[in-house]
């Protein structure tokens, strides 16, 4: 009874350190510029791309082809309201921000 225990113990405290894993959100989107433009450091030419952000991370990543090309420092902001689809934010010459489609969570690229 003590060994049975004792495993349940373990199992939960496994569990528990797993917990944040679990609820993280990684939220995407796909981006296709049709002209060069930075985002962060990195000079971005005219293709098909995802950009990837962890919920509670400080990093946005710019995938072509499964393969991570850049990752851009960001910070969260809360919306007043979700959009109804993913939104870059652009000044013309560079990124400033993404809106994901349905979430209330936008980052600014610092």
């Amino acid at each position: 009874m003590h060994s049975n225990r004792k495993k349940f113990f373990i199992s939960l405290a496994v569990s528990l350190v797993a917990l944040p894993v679990w609820a993280a959100h990684t939220y995407t989107t796909d981006w296709s510029p049709s002209q060069p433009i930075s985002i962060g450091t990195t000079q971005i030419q005219p293709g098909q791309y995802q950009l990837k952000a962890e919920e509670g991370k400080s990093e946005l990543q710019v995938l072509q082809k499964n393969k991570v090309i850049a990752t851009v420092p960001i910070h969260w902001t809360t919306l007043t309201a979700k959009p109804r689809s993913s939104e870059i934010q652009t000044d013309g010459t560079k990124v400033t921000g993404v809106e994901f489609e349905g979430k209330a969570e936008a980052i600014q690229i610092n």
